[in-house]
């Protein structure tokens, strides 16, 4: 497992480089994909990029950030062994995995009461109940930070049902879950519509970047209409094909970009969460140096909570949820500058704002009712220059306190290498040379 681990690490610290370069050969097997023209839209947005990474609740990742309805003082909250706990700092840059099923989450709901997160990971193993109660905060998140700061953070933004990630990221794109509670996909009946057959019949120019991975195949290949239809089976690419598309000037109309089977890159307990922050930066530096970026809106957010405490109680507006908090940052160019947006929204939020975007019918009474996403945006106005994202923290300064257990270490300003890969041949690792450079800019 360690030398898969370490094959796994060389293969990101490629991905990211090439990702800021703009290297990326060529991939001869893809499947050819028609001429495709830009169709003009209600707004100046002419390219949303949706960004979803893996199982983090927003008071995980954003509970003191300043300004949004954060973790509340004086909390304390059944611990699982008789006992009560808190809310706390993780000292580390990673936690152990959570139970997050669809049975876990309705436990930890309580009927509205949002407390029993620590019950249900500690009856899992002893101490997890802690590890549910525990938050990260600018000292491991410090580009994010500076994403929500500079940009437009949303507080009231739930994932789409008490469940795990499949079924969410569903709800992204068909607006519906299908029925489906579970990660097995393989085993349901899927007949929904998606946003991507009413993008092919516009002749909006769209695609679906995944990470390979060996447990399921990519979301959109479970759908009938996609399966069928082998010209927009070309629309659904690897991960690698993101770089050479932008570099070449073709970055598509609606892009969704899915990482979810590759833990390394996505966030997902018990990975590190630095390292899926620098590839998010990766591909956030490049879109923003890009010809396409003066008409881009980028939604960064997250699929479902994994296990972690929020105490905001999630509205249930059908027998399926909403499910808990998860952050969302909305980044362009007309994004709101230094913006807390409270209105209640889910991942069908974005799917209608590329509905309304290009005048296209709502697919589902839950798009259909979702909250407005285009309030974090300052339309009319003209567009402002990309701010320039930095962390809070000076370049080459150290964080104290935080136990590193990752390839990368949390030296603000720069993407170092810790001595677990030193090890790595020098021609790979001179690969990662680019990124370092970037991010000490």
């Amino acid at each position: 497992m360690a030398g898969t681990r370490q094959n796994r690490i060389v293969s990101l610290g490629l991905l990211i480089a090439l990702l800021i370069g703009g290297l990326v050969a060529t991939n001869s097997l893809r499947p050819t994909v028609t001429s495709e023209t830009e169709v003009t839209g209600t707004t100046p947005i002419r390219h949303v990029v949706v960004i979803m990474k893996e199982n983090h609740a927003f008071d995980n990742y954003f509970g003191t950030f300043p300004g949004v309805d954060g973790i509340p003082s004086a909390v304390s909250l059944p611990d699982g062994r008789g006992g009560f706990a808190s809310p706390h700092w993780i000292n580390t840059t990673w936690t152990p995995d959570l139970p997050h099923s669809r049975a876990a989450m309705i436990e930890a709901y309580h009927n509205g009461s949002n407390d029993l997160f620590a019950v249900v990971a500690e009856s899992q193993a002893r101490g997890l109940g802690n590890v549910s109660l525990g938050y990260y905060d600018r000292r491991q998140l410090g580009y994010y930070w500076s994403l929500a700061k500079n940009y437009t953070i949303a507080d009231r933004y739930f994932h789409s049902m008490l469940g795990p990630t499949i079924p969410n990221r569903l709800f992204s794109f068909a607006g519906t879950n299908d029925g489906l509670g579970s990660n097995a996909i393989w085993l349901a009946t899927i007949s929904a519509p998606t946003i991507f057959g009413q993008l092919q019949s516009r002749g909006i120019s769209w695609r679906y970047y995944y990470s390979p991975g060996p447990l399921v195949a990519p979301l959109p290949m479970y759908f009938p209409e996609l399966a069928s239809h082998p010209d927009m089976k070309a629309r659904v690419v690897p991960m690698d094909d993101f770089s050479k598309d932008l570099s070449s000037g073709n970055l598509a109309q609606v892009v969704f970009v899915d990482p979810s089977e590759d833990f390394l890159i996505s966030e997902h307990p018990p990975e590190d969460v630095g390292v899926g922050e620098a590839f998010t930066r990766a591909m956030m530096d490049a879109i923003m140096s890009s010809s396409s970026w003066s008409s881009t809106a980028i939604f960064l957010t997250w699929d479902e909570s994994g296990g972690f405490y929020d105490h905001v109680p999630p509205p249930q507006v059908d027998s399926w949820g909403y499910g808990f908090r998860v952050p969302m940052i909305v980044v362009s160019p007309y994004a709101r500058r230094g913006w807390v947006d409270h209105a209640v929204m889910d991942h069908t939020s974005v799917m209608r704002f590329i509905a309304d975007n290009w005048r296209l019918p709502y697919l589902t009474s839950r798009e259909a009712m979702a909250g407005n996403i285009s309030s974090a945006f300052a339309f009319p106005s003209a567009a402002l220059k990309a701010a320039r994202v930095l962390e809070e923290f000076a370049p080459g300064t150290s964080v104290a306190g935080v136990l590193v257990l990752s390839i990368f270490s949390p030296v603000f300003g720069q993407v170092q290498l810790i001595p677990d890969v030193t090890r790595v041949p020098s021609s790979l690792r001179l690969s990662l040379e680019p990124v370092r450079r970037r991010c000490a800019r």
